[in-house]
């Protein structure tokens, strides 16, 4: 593979998510502790984009109530199923005025039957009768084996509104995949959202390609920090883990400035993709963004020279780049980002530039810790 040779995985995340504002997805482990991410997200990525206070506070609640529901169902991989099958998904999009999360775990088939009935009787409810089985519940403590999983659909389906969907997919003789989706709208009308197989092939994808966690939406530094946690979080604990894992972070913060700043702009944000995933011993970081076609033949230059250049090279690049700087030669700093970035990527990058269909150019840059 060359170094130029496409690298469509990140362009086509950003083409099928073109009508999303915000579109994420996490697999993995699912841990209780994870919780408190799943809230950093809803603040930094949601809800400060909502103008009401009340529309965001629910948003947040069925976040953490799905991620919840996923904690108390899921079931760990066994191993024979370990090479095939993966964890399980959590995802959310924000298209128009509808946010849509998605989720995907593992289940022991003779729980199927169970979780069936439970969504389907809350689906038969009106929000009068919702309400009603609610206290109910609460007053006999009418709480599932799995610690509380029937009043957490319950309150789904009375803060979203609508309908919960579902579907279930035969893993092995004993094992179960669970989809389920729930849709909130900012309004008070009923909708027919239905992202549950377009959820499985995005899972297939990830797993198929070693992704923990894809993005896309706005590349402020308030936004990605909280998605990096998560995967901090799965990491480990030993010092050589936390080691590779701050490097990780650093070169996702040198990615999202460089998108930041020569990425374009739409309705006041910074568009752009990003996916983390795992490739042998490496993470990878593979980001992409629309560009000017202005821009390309000056980034083909640097990319160019940044893969056959040694370390020493591409210090004294960084060097020439700043005192440019200093002089007001370079007021912009042009390439001082994909130089940090060469510099911190344990093998040579890989790019691409890719022609969308509306004439503009793609850009997409991927490294490796």
């Amino acid at each position: 593979m060359t170094y130029s040779s496409p690298l469509l995985t990140a362009y086509e995340f950003f083409e099928k998510s073109k009508n999303c504002r915000i579109s994420f997805a996490y697999r993995g482990p699912f841990m209780d502790d994870l919780t408190t991410r799943i809230i950093d997200i809803s603040e930094n990525t949601i809800a400060d984009n909502q103008g009401l206070p009340k529309v965001s506070r629910k948003i947040s609640f069925l976040l953490v109530e799905c991620f919840q529901n996923i904690v108390r169902h899921g079931e760990e991989t066994p191993q024979e199923l370990a090479a095939t099958l993966n964890d399980g998904l959590f995802s959310f999009k924000n298209i128009g005025e509808a946010y849509v999360i998605n989720s995907i775990n593992l289940v022991e088939t003779s729980q199927v039957d169970d979780l069936i009935n439970q969504v389907e009787y809350i689906n038969s409810l009106n929000s009068d009768e919702l309400k009603q089985v609610y206290r109910t519940a609460l007053r006999d403590n009418e709480l599932s084996g799995k610690g509380g999983a029937g009043l957490g659909l319950i309150e789904l389906a009375r803060k979203s509104g609508q309908k919960i969907k579902y579907k279930v997919e035969s893993a092995s003789d004993n094992m179960s995949l669970f989809h389920q989706q729930v849709l909130f709208l900012k309004s008070s009308e009923k909708a027919n959202i239905d992202y549950i197989d377009f959820t499985g092939d995005i899972l297939s994808n990830m797993h198929s390609e070693n992704l923990l966690l894809q993005y896309k939406g706005d590349f402020s530094q308030k936004s990605i920090l909280p998605l990096l946690r998560i995967v901090e979080d799965n990491m480990g604990k030993n010092k050589a883990e936390i080691r590779r894992m701050k490097k990780v972070g650093h070169m996702l913060i040198e990615i999202l400035q460089n998108i930041s700043k020569h990425g374009e702009e739409h309705g006041g944000i910074k568009e752009g993709v990003f996916l983390i995933g795992t490739h042998n011993d490496s993470f990878f970081i593979e980001a992409g963004n629309p560009v000017n076609l202005s821009q390309k033949v000056e980034f083909e230059e640097l990319l160019a020279k940044t893969i056959t250049s040694s370390d020493e090279e591409i210090d004294k690049q960084i060097k020439n780049k700043l005192i440019s700087s200093l002089s007001s030669e370079d007021k912009l700093n042009s390439g001082l980002g994909l130089l940090e970035i060469a510099k911190s990527s344990a093998k040579p990058l890989h790019y691409n530039f890719t022609k969308s269909p509306d004439g503009k150019l793609f850009f997409t840059l991927k490294a490796y810790v």
